[in-house]
């Protein structure tokens, strides 16, 4: 059995990846109001945070080539922005800031996973050369027969983002809910990379770019659990 992947005339992949950035924001919006958070906190918080997101993402993304300047959509980058948007308007609104985290942590997983499907049908970020059970088969620009590592990409982080509710909406404490989930996501990122067919060693370019960015966002939270620990007390 192979998944065919068709040729696109236009790429659904900018498509894509924007639907699932606003859905897992939907998802952060309805965590908050479950949580009780205020709805000017709310709105504004996740205007500054989808900003963040996106600029970062785009930043992290975006390459000069032969044919000019190519834009793309950064996974890593919009977990940095998305981290950096939460600690701005902590710092401002301080309205339930540590659940206002634990929202967007456990939506975080299924944004990623969702835009995966624009990978999958761009032919992007695939795996290594493979003709097995379930191999996807893209007839595009990256033709061939390859590995199902997105689809790999996008079961593992379903599963997180269901492990990240639990955990949200169980633990008390909702920053150590942040470090569990952090623990969980990152290796799993880390894991997926060999899948690809960019990975040729131990630890490759991207590995080390999920390692660079994984530091940058726990970093982040715990200048924001510290900047807020002064300011309230």
């Amino acid at each position: 059995m192979t998944i065919n992947i068709p040729e696109f005339e236009h790429s659904p992949y900018a498509l894509i990846v924007i639907a699932s950035v606003l859905i897992g924001f939907l998802a952060a919006v309805l965590l908050m109001r479950r949580f009780g958070v205020a709805k000017k906190t709310i709105l504004y918080t996740s205007l500054l945070t989808l900003i963040c997101t996106l600029v970062i993402s785009f930043m992290a993304a975006f390459e000069f080539t032969g044919n000019g300047l190519v834009l793309g959509f950064s996974g890593l980058g919009a977990v940095v922005g998305m981290a950096l948007g939460i600690l701005i308007s902590g710092l401002i609104f301080k309205d339930k800031a540590e659940y206002v985290l634990a929202s967007f942590a456990a939506s975080a997983p299924l944004m990623y996973a969702l835009s995966k499907t624009g990978c999958l049908l761009a032919g992007c970020c695939h795996g290594k050369p493979y003709s097995g059970p379930f191999a996807i088969v893209n007839h595009g620009i990256h033709s061939g027969s390859f590995f199902p590592a997105q689809l790999v990409d996008m079961t593992v982080f379903i599963i997180i983002h269901i492990i990240a509710l639990i955990l949200v909406l169980k633990m008390e404490n909702k920053v150590k809910a942040v470090y569990i989930l952090i623990a969980i996501a990152l290796p799993a990122r880390f894991a997926v990379e060999y899948l690809r067919y960019t990975n040729t060693g131990i630890l490759d370019r991207g590995q080390i770019k999920i390692l660079i960015a994984g530091a940058i966002s726990i970093s982040i939270v715990v200048l924001w659990k510290k900047l807020l620990k002064i300011n309230y007390h």
